[in-house]
């Protein structure tokens, strides 16, 4: 059957992620980050921000330092470094702000001042190890009576420097902090998520993950896709084949894709109950959603049809192979023409037989049967007349595989609504049951 080709591959995700994190803080603090901003994004750009949406909390500005109780010495150097800072003197800036923080009998209102301001030219300067220093800091100094509000703008340029410092254990630290703090911007914790994908902390990400898709049902919001495949990947190398298949069923309905499909539907043939007698189910799910790729799909696609008694589903999947030529060629065509001939010679038989049939089928599950051929020949009205007469007069040997088939030829009829409602009222087979389920989820697309 098809393959995922590996699009869940976590060497991808790793460089895909960086990426991410790299975007998403690249942005405006004062807004939240509601948008990603340009790969391309200048740093000074995001300083000059970062500087606008802080401004009085720096204290950059003469009248601010001027209205602020500190020493009149300290105050001298520290508006000779904002001075510089200003003129975009960084080195200078640097030089002086540092001096100012090394100035004997420094005190606890003149610290943090100091420090606000040494943050912002290490930013501009990129130097985001002193920025990170320095910032922490200034945030671990805060006395407990400190409004959160005040730390999470300060703790949010702390997460810009660690990222632009590539200090990701720290970025995960300070993210939950942050979100302990009940910080409001949802790139966070996106974010936290991304990193904690690109070191590898896979039990981790499951956990942050389940907390985001919580608050995204609460939010009546869809997971993005991005972040259901770390989800997917974490859970893979977690080994968990349930949520991974609980993750891929999602990733099914929200942001369906021929890559998906490939990969969920030979999952359900892997299962441990599962149904063998479905085989030919599950080939009619690779069909419907364009994963029938190689010859050998084909040939084992018409072998099951014929084994089943139904030689015109598997006259026209080889046919179909023929025709997209898949078939014919190469050092297996005269295998696939003698299964062609084969096929032939069945369908004309069946054909002769079928007046036959149709005068016999009495009981439910001849009636069943004769739908099966209909179906095979694509006779959906005439198939589904037959289903329904059959599960009316009850007595079904199989009548999950009934209402699974006769679902299928109301879907086939553009009645998606009567084919989920029949879908749903399938029971007593867990095969079936799944096979639904992928139907409907089908049938929403």
């Amino acid at each position: 059957m098809g393959s995922y080709c590996n699009e869940l591959t976590e060497a991808k995700l790793g460089d895909i992620v960086t990426e991410l994190i790299s975007i998403r803080f690249m942005m405006n603090n004062s807004s939240l980050f509601p948008k990603l901003a340009p790969i391309s994004c200048d740093l000074k750009l995001t300083c000059k921000l970062f500087l606008a949406s802080f401004a009085l909390g720096l204290c950059i500005s003469g009248p601010v330092l001027a209205q602020t109780p500190i020493r009149p010495e300290v105050a001298k150097s520290l508006q000779a470094a904002q001075d510089a800072l200003k003129a975009g003197q960084l080195d200078s800036a640097l030089l002086l702000s540092q001096q100012t923080l090394a100035m004997p009998g420094i005190t606890v209102l003149e610290k943090p001042l100091i420090q606000r301001t040494l943050a912002v030219a290490a930013l501009q300067a990129k130097n985001f190890p002193l920025a990170i220093s320095t910032l922490e800091n200034l945030i671990q100094d805060m006395p407990d009576s400190t409004p959160a509000a005040q730390k999470r703008p300060l703790i949010e340029s702390l997460l810009n420097a660690s990222q632009q410092a590539q200090d990701l254990p720290k970025l995960v630290d300070w993210a939950r902090i942050y979100l302990k703090l009940e910080g409001s911007n949802p790139t966070v914790r996106t974010v936290l998520i991304q990193t904690l994908s690109v070191l590898k902390r896979h039990e981790e990400v499951v956990q942050e993950m389940k907390e985001k898709m919580r608050l995204d049902e609460a939010a009546k919001e869809k997971t993005p896709e991005s972040e259901l495949r770390m989800l997917a990947v974490s859970q893979r190398q977690l080994k968990d084949d349930t949520g991974y298949n609980s993750t891929l069923k999602r990733l099914l309905q929200n942001y369906p894709s021929k890559a998906y499909w490939a990969e969920m539907i030979p999952r359900v043939a892997r299962q441990a109950n599962f149904n063998a007698r479905f085989d030919l189910d599950l080939y009619r799910l690779l069909e419907q959603t364009g994963n029938m790729e190689d010859a050998y799909e084909y040939v084992d696609m018409a072998n099951l049809a014929l084994k089943a008694g139904l030689p015109a589903e598997a006259s026209r999947v080889l046919e179909q192979a023929y025709a997209t030529g898949r078939m014919g060629k190469g050092s297996d065509a005269v295998n696939h023409q003698k299964l062609r001939q084969q096929i032939q010679l069945r369908l004309n038989e069946d054909d002769k037989a079928l007046p036959a049939l149709e005068k016999s089928a009495k009981d439910a599950n001849a009636l069943a049967s004769l739908a099966d051929v209909y179906a095979a020949k694509q006779k959906w009205d005439q198939s589904l007349a037959l289903y329904n007469k059959a599960l009316a007069m009850g007595g079904l040997r199989r009548e999950a595989e009934t209402r699974l088939h006769a679902g299928i030829a109301l879907f086939k009829l553009g009645q998606k609504a009567e084919a989920n409602t029949l879908w749903d009222s399938i029971q007593g087979d867990a095969t079936a049951i799944e096979l639904a389920q992928l139907w409907k989820t089908l049938s929403a697309q």
